[in-house]
C-alpha cells in the first residue's frame, strides 16, 4: 500500500477540503501506454485544461494531447495531436471565447530531428490548425506566454549553431501561428529558456540558463524583454558551480526566481533561488547547501492565505520521505522570505514521480501536474497526475489511486448496470444502478455544473432546467460513464 509521504507529524491529519468550502483533490489518469502531464491552465469556471504527451492513444510512438477535467478534477474529455513521430505539448494557453493552444515539440515534420510546435483547437478540442517551426537545427519550446493582444511569446531552445550545443531561442507569432519574430542567442555553451512571466502589457521576464565566457560554466539566466524582443536587461546569476532557473514569478513587483545549483566538488544539485527589482537588482539569493540531490522545480506565491506565503515544488532524493527507483517530489509551504515553515506533501511511490507545472488557481491556492511510473500507480509505462491544493495547511489525502482513462469514457447506453430514464426527460432524471455510484454530475454543453453529487442516488430533480441537450457522468468502481439526455 503506497502511503502519503509527510515532512511532519502534524500533516497526517488530513481531510477533504471540500467541505472546509475549497475543493482538493489528487487524481490520476492513464492508458496502456506512457502519459505524462507537462502543462495545465484552469479556466473561469474552475475546470482544467491539461497538455502533455501519451502513447496510449496507439496513433503514433507519442502524442500531444489535451484532457478537459471538470472542476472536481474528472474527465470530460480528451484528444490526441500530432503526426507519426513524436509530439509533446508543453504548455496550453486558454483564450475566452476562442479556443486553446498547444506549445511544445514534434519530431513529425520531415526535417529529421526536433521542431517547435503548435497547434490550435476550438474550445471542445477540435484542431483547427498545427505548425512546426524550424530554425535549422533542433528546437523545443519548454513555455509560452499569451501576450494581451492574443500574440504568444514562444521560448526555448535550438542547437542551430556551429557547437551544435543548445543556445536561447523564442519567437513571438499572431494568433494565427504566423511568426512576428524570432531571435536566438548564446555563447559556446549551455544556453536555453526555461520559464516565463508577463510583467506589463509590453514586458516580460524569462529565467533559464546562460553560459559565462568568464567562468566556462552555465550560470542562471534572467533576461527582461520588450514585448518587440528588445532586450531591457539581463544577468547571470550564481557563483560557484553550474546554476539553473526553472521558474519566476511576479510578486509584489518583484521577480522571484527558483531552480538549482551544481557545486564545483559536488556530484548532485542544491536547491536555489533569487529574488531581483524589475530593474535587476539582487534583493536576496540563497543556494540551500542539501545532503541529498534536491531542486526546485517550481512554485506560485498564493492569495488564499494572509502575508506572503508560497506553494514550492521541490524533486530530489531525500531518504526521509523518498522513495527508491527515481525522484520523488514535495509540495512545500513557504513563509515570508522563502523559508520552510513546517508544511508539506508528497504523492510518490517507487519509479520517478515527477511535477512538471504548477499554477495558481482561481480560489488563491495551486494545482500542479505530472506523472508517475510506478506500477502500482500506472496501467501503462506512466500515467499523468493532477493535484489540486485546496488549504492553506491539509493537503488531499492520497494512497493508492484509482486510474482513471486518459482516452474516454464508456457509453452508459451499452451498460446494464445503470439506467437512465426517461430520456428525454422534463421534471426529472431517475438513476437505477445495480452497482455503487461514487460520483454523479450533469452538464450542459457550455461545460457548465448543473448538479453534481457524491453520493448514491436514484433521482435529479430537473423542473428548473432549461430545455436543451446535457451530459450525464457517473463514476463507478472507478470506471467513468457517459450519457448525452435531452429535456424537453
Amino acid at each position: 500500500m503506497v502511503i502519503l509521504r509527510v515532512l511532519v507529524v502534524s500533516l497526517l491529519f488530513l481531510c477533504s477540503l471540500e467541505s472546509q468550502g475549497q475543493i482538493a483533490f489528487y487524481r490520476v489518469f492513464g492508458g496502456n501506454g506512457y502519459d505524462k502531464a507537462e502543462g495545465v491552465a484552469q479556466l473561469p469556471d474552475s475546470s482544467y485544461i491539461v497538455t502533455g504527451s501519451s502513447s496510449s492513444f496507439e496513433d503514433a510512438p507519442s502524442q500531444a494531447f489535451l484532457l478537459k477535467l471538470n472542476k472536481q478534477g474528472f474527465h470530460t474529455w480528451s484528444k490526441e495531436y500530432g503526426g507519426a513521430e513524436f509530439e509533446e505539448g508543453r504548455r496550453v494557453l486558454f483564450v475566452p471565447n476562442y479556443g486553446y493552444y498547444i506549445v511544445g515539440t514534434s519530431s513529425s515534420n520531415g526535417t529529421g530531428g526536433f521542431d517547435g510546435y503548435v497547434v490550435f483547437t476550438d474550445l471542445s478540442g477540435n484542431q483547427q490548425w498545427e505548425k512546426w517551426y524550424d530554425n535549422g537545427g533542433w528546437e523545443r519550446f519548454h513555455d509560452a506566454i499569451l501576450l494581451p493582444d492574443t500574440s504568444i511569446v514562444l521560448l526555448g531552445e535550438t542547437d542551430a549553431n556551429p557547437e551544435q550545443v543548445t543556445d536561447q531561442y523564442f519567437k513571438r507569432i499572431d494568433k494565427d501561428g504566423n511568426v512576428i519574430w524570432d531571435q536566438q542567442s548564446g555563447g559556446v555553451g549551455i544556453d536555453y529558456f526555461n520559464k516565463a512571466v508577463l510583467v506589463t502589457d509590453t514586458t516580460f521576464a524569462v529565467v533559464g540558463t546562460g553560459y559565462s565566457a568568464d567562468s566556462l560554466k552555465s550560470k542562471g539566466y534572467v533576461g527582461y524583454y520588450h514585448i518587440d524582443g528588445s532586450l531591457i536587461w539581463d544577468t547571470l546569476v550564481g557563483s560557484n558551480g553550474e546554476y539553473i532557473l526553472n521558474d519566476v514569478q511576479l510578486v509584489s513587483n518583484e521577480l522571484k526566481c527558483v531552480g538549482e545549483s551544481l557545486k564545483v566538488g559536488k556530484t548532485d544539485t542544491d536547491n536555489y533561488h533569487i529574488f531581483l527589482t524589475l530593474a535587476g537588482g539582487f534583493i536576496l539569493t540563497d543556494d540551500n547547501y542539501m545532503a541529498n540531490p534536491s531542486r526546485y522545480v517550481g512554485f506560485v506565491n498564493y492569495t488564499a492565505a494572509p502575508g506572503n506565503k508560497y506553494f514550492v515544488v521541490t524533486q530530489g532524493n531525500d531518504p526521509q520521505y523518498s522513495y527508491p527507483g527515481g525522484e520523488d517530489f514535495v509540495i512545500n509551504r513557504f513563509a515570508f522570505g522563502f523559508f520552510w515553515d513546517g508544511y508539506g506533501a508528497g504523492y510518490n511511490a517507487v519509479g520517478q514521480d515527477q511535477v512538471n507545472h504548477i499554477v495558481q488557481t482561481n480560489d488563491g491556492y495551486a494545482v500542479l501536474v505530472g506523472y508517475h511510473t510506478d506500477p502500482g500507480f500506472s496501467t501503462g509505462g506512466s500515467s499523468l497526475f493532477i493535484v489540486k491544493l485546496g488549504s492553506d495547511t491539509a493537503f488531499p489525502a492520497s494512497g493508492s489511486p484509482s486510474i482513471y482513462s486518459i482516452l474516454t469514457v464508456e457509453d452508459l447506453e451499452i451498460n446494464t448496470d445503470i439506467s437512465i430514464y426517461p430520456n428525454p426527460f422534463t421534471e426529472s432524471i431517475q438513476i437505477d444502478a445495480a452497482v455503487s455510484l461514487e460520483f454523479v454530475e450533469v452538464l450542459d454543453l457550455t461545460g457548465k455544473q448543473v448538479y453534481a453529487s457524491s453520493s448514491q442516488i436514484s433521482s435529479i430533480e430537473t423542473a428548473a432546467w432549461e430545455k436543451g441537450t446535457y451530459i450525464l457522468h457517473c463514476q463507478s468502481n472507478g470506471v467513468w460513464y457517459s450519457r448525452k439526455v435531452m429535456k424537453f
